[in-house]
């Protein structure tokens, strides 16, 4: 039988990246969400009262989050999506994958799952991967459209999935974990 897998999920708003895995991946637990919004963090308590909460991606690191299987977030999006300035990983809000590389280095989960608008590709998606790389992550990214899992609008994003590297004694696949 496996395990449960423990997930901390940064930039997490209300939630819906967390509903969405957990429903696709067996024994998966949120337990650890950071969010900045009060009335966001009131309504991640409402659906995940045993985890525990962070207000500051700044200020959140290795000695709050341990034990973390999947690392999950979709960092701001505004100054990489083509409506905003184009300022990409440079901007004040999108500058915050920083924070999120940091996050990554510091704790180091087996697997970390990026979320952004398709933009991603032209204003950034090189320096997150090299960044992923440069901790001994390889990665695979796709574009997903929200009708293609069966919504009513378009809505693409674009997921990136990184892992550690395989000759990392302590990377194992999901399915083989036991």
């Amino acid at each position: 039988m496996q395990k449960d897998l423990k997930m901390c999920s940064l930039f997490s708003g209300i939630g819906g990246l967390e509903l969405g895995l957990e429903a696709a991946v067996p024994g998966l637990r949120t337990c650890w969400q950071v969010e900045q919004n009060d009335f966001c963090r009131q309504v991640l308590k409402k659906h995940w009262p045993d985890a525990e909460r962070f207000e500051n991606v700044r200020t959140v690191g290795l000695e709050h989050i341990r034990g973390c299987d999947i690392l999950c977030g979709g960092f701001p999006c505004q100054d990489i999506s083509l409506a905003g300035s184009g300022a990409g990983l440079a901007g004040e809000r999108s500058g915050l994958w920083r924070e999120m590389h940091r996050v990554v280095r510091e704790i180091r989960p087996r697997f970390v799952i990026v979320e952004n608008v398709p933009a991603l590709t032209s204003r950034g998606l090189g320096a997150v991967l090299g960044d992923l790389a440069s901790c001994g992550y390889g990665a695979e990214w796709d574009c997903v459209s929200a009708a293609s899992v069966g919504a009513l609008h378009r809505r693409n994003r674009i997921f990136i999935i990184g892992y550690r590297d395989a000759a990392d004694p302590k990377c194992q696949r999901l399915e083989k974990r036991q």
